[in-house]
């Protein structure tokens, strides 16, 4: 039985330590599936207590990459075709480290003595192997968390060349395709958890982090299938004043995943509708992304299979009509979705199904089900580091 928050919170209270402890959450900007779930888990560690810190993988590389990553996320936004190229161009991240942004990050990790990582980006793993390297013969402990069924991009190429990464680190895949299920999930208590029948009849329809894919071909089809729409816009797309059965939403345009804010720490992306002739109000959610607002009313998701849609649709028992993948690891996903009954490719689902809102309410109720027997993996990690602080105090009183 799964103990309960309170518990946790009064054990990790009682543990014998001689500082408290602080977990490290280590992101990626190159897709919000790798930073959004990174901020989840950072407001589920704070719900039961536990210090916590984040760091996104562009602020130890230099400006130049980062103004990078902005052309490729324009390009991939315009062009889906290349987003598909971009991930058999093999990288090695070592070669794009900004040496002098990557020792101060090291000398701070020292200095406050951090010991405690969450990983859930490949392209974290030569700053955590060189950090552990100067801190031996201190254990360093490091949980690797993969976003997606089969490993994605980031973790192919670290594998390539540096095939035994995970050596000494736990892994965690919460949707495992080899397995065929959903090991553990991260749970946002804050999110409303709408039965399908208070649901409005709308889909919300999206590209993921950085608008990508066929989701913009889709939206003429459904509105003649009868659906009305949330739309995502991305950067300087504009609403069609024509179209009264589309509302439209957008992330802040100018925000950035690798910025923080006055208080010197990361958020989730600043989230709002848009109206003609309106300024849009971009609001920041504590405990979790504005999307997810959308995604507990509708009655779908409409978006390629990423691993933080994924996320989404599960968290808020939302089925996910599937577009096109972006790369195998995604088709995984899809493969994974469909076969549990979580979700539906959008070619299935309007040719035999023709669009119907029958089938999204028991695919609901399959995740509604699933869920509920579903490992919540915050509470499982606290377990495990409280042990960990728990066998290293014997230890050095011994």
């Amino acid at each position: 039985m799964r103990e309960s928050m309170d518990q946790l919170m009064d054990q990790l209270m009682d543990q014998p330590m001689d500082k408290p402890i602080k977990v490290t959450i280590l992101c990626s900007g190159f897709g919000l599936g790798f930073y959004t779930p990174g901020l989840l888990l950072q407001a589920g560690l704070r719900r039961l207590g536990v210090d916590t810190a984040i760091h996104v993988f562009e602020n130890v590389l230099p400006e130049s990459a980062r103004l990078k990553v902005d052309k490729s996320r324009k390009a991939y936004h315009d062009n889906f075709a290349v987003a598909l190229m971009s991930q058999k161009v093999p990288q090695d991240m070592r070669n794009s480290l900004d040496p002098a942004a990557m020792e101060v990050l090291l000398n701070q990790w020292t200095a406050e003595d951090r010991r405690y990582f969450i990983c859930l980006s490949g392209h974290w793993i030569y700053v955590l192997e060189e950090y552990r390297r100067r801190r031996e013969p201190e254990p360093v402990h490091v949980d690797i968390v993969y976003m997606d069924s089969t490993p994605s991009p980031s973790w192919k190429n670290l594998a390539k060349h540096h095939p035994r990464f995970a050596d000494g680190c736990g892994e965690t895949t919460f949707f495992e395709n080899d397995k065929n299920r959903v090991s553990h999930y991260i749970d946002i208590p804050a999110v409303e958890h709408i039965p399908f029948e208070a649901r409005q009849s709308r889909l919300f329809v999206h590209g993921g982090g950085w608008g990508m894919g066929t989701y913009r071909d889709k939206v003429g089809q459904l509105e003649e299938a009868g659906w009305e729409l949330d739309l995502l816009l991305y950067d300087q797309d504009q609403p069609d004043e024509q179209r009264d059965s589309i509302r439209y939403f957008r992330m802040d345009p100018q925000w950035r995943t690798w910025q923080r804010n006055e208080a010197g720490e990361h958020t989730f992306p600043p989230f709002g509708e848009v109206k003609s002739g309106e300024e849009t109000m971009y609001q920041v959610g504590p405990d979790y992304h504005g999307m997810l607002d959308r995604a507990c009313h509708v009655q779908a998701i409409v978006s390629k299979p990423g691993g933080g849609s994924l996320t989404d649709s599960f968290a808020t028992a939302t089925p996910l009509i599937m577009l096109e993948p972006f790369g195998v690891h995604e088709k995984h996903n899809a493969d994974l979705w469909e076969r549990l009954g979580l979700g539906m490719r959008y070619e299935t689902w309007m040719e035999t199904y023709g669009g119907s809102s029958n089938v999204l309410e028991d695919m609901h109720r399959r995740i509604v089900e699933l869920r509920s027997r579903t490992p919540r993996y915050v509470e499982l990690y606290v377990n495990s580091i409280q042990m960990q602080a728990s066998a290293a105090g014997m230890e050095q009183g011994s």
